[in-house]
């Protein structure tokens, strides 16, 4: 509960509204969770959103601008002002932004690993859920740089599905499902929540994260002056594509960020102290 006051803390000076729940306010948000929990902190104005449909907001959106999307044939290499495509057509702009995600084939020399993550869809309980639910030690799980983890985090769907998660590993680049990992993580969720264990999952899934070294994604110009990245955001892309885009605008156009961009700039992968991290 200390950390919980010390989240509390740091989002008020963010201007985030929350509130902290005792043992007696958690149980009645959340019934289904076990007895004995010490509390948590609620955040009203946090939401989740299906990324699909966000990337095709987004992608539509930048259509209605003037952009041109082009399908079928993917780039296969990035450089020196000029894009190549598969089917060997070439493009050539003053500024190309590389946005890849865990896909590192254009750009090899980046520093970034491939971290594994295992998602399971249970079938329809509406009511057994009300919030969004995370374990206070998730970002301690989550930002694990050398071994596999597990932490629990939980959604209710509108159709009254569960989103169960999550996992990461590292070295495991086989998107089939780890039958020890999935386990692992479906046990985590139980401790917290034991009548997940009378429910039905109805499908789990695999996916990759771009991670760093460093755990910060990697957005702005590189060495070749044609080329910028917005990558490495692990598993909070489409949560950071907004501010990620505004950096890189900002990168192009010359203009002082809101934020301190120098955090995220690629070089630092390329520098000494990166080189042996």
């Amino acid at each position: 509960m200390d950390e919980v006051q010390a989240k509390y803390e740091t989002y008020a000076a963010a201007g985030v509204n929350s509130v902290i729940l005792d043992a007696g306010e958690l149980a009645l948000a959340e019934p289904n969770l076990r007895p004995g929990c010490a509390g948590g902190l609620l955040v009203p104005e946090d939401a989740v959103i299906y990324p699909p449909t966000a990337a095709s907001f987004f992608l539509q959106e930048a259509i209605r601008g003037g952009a041109v999307l082009l399908q079928g044939h993917a780039a296969i290499s990035v450089g020196n002002g000029m894009v190549s495509l598969s089917n060997g057509a070439k493009y050539a702009a003053p500024h190309i932004v590389v946005a890849t995600g865990a896909d590192q084939r254009l750009l090899p020399w980046l520093k970034m690993q491939r971290r594994k993550g295992h998602l399971l869809v249970t079938d329809r309980y509406p009511g057994f859920l009300h919030h969004q639910l995370v374990e206070l030690g998730y970002l301690k799980s989550a930002h694990k740089t050398t071994e596999d983890s597990v932490a629990f985090n939980i959604q209710p769907r509108q159709t009254g599905q569960l989103l169960i998660g999550s996992s990461r590993q590292f070295g495991n680049e086989d998107p089939a499902i780890d039958d020890n990992i999935l386990r692992k993580m479906l046990d985590r969720a139980c401790e917290y929540m034991p009548g997940l264990a009378h429910i039905s999952g109805i499908r789990a899934w695999t996916g990759f994260r771009a991670a760093t070294p460093d755990k910060l994604p990697l957005i702005g110009p590189t060495e070749d002056s044609s080329v910028f990245l917005a990558v490495g955001f692990e598993g909070l892309g489409i949560t950071n594509a907004p501010g990620a885009a505004r950096l890189v605008v900002d990168h192009l156009l010359g203009r002082r960020s809101e934020i301190d961009a120098s955090l995220y700039l690629p070089v630092r992968m390329t520098s000494p102290e990166m080189a042996h991290a």
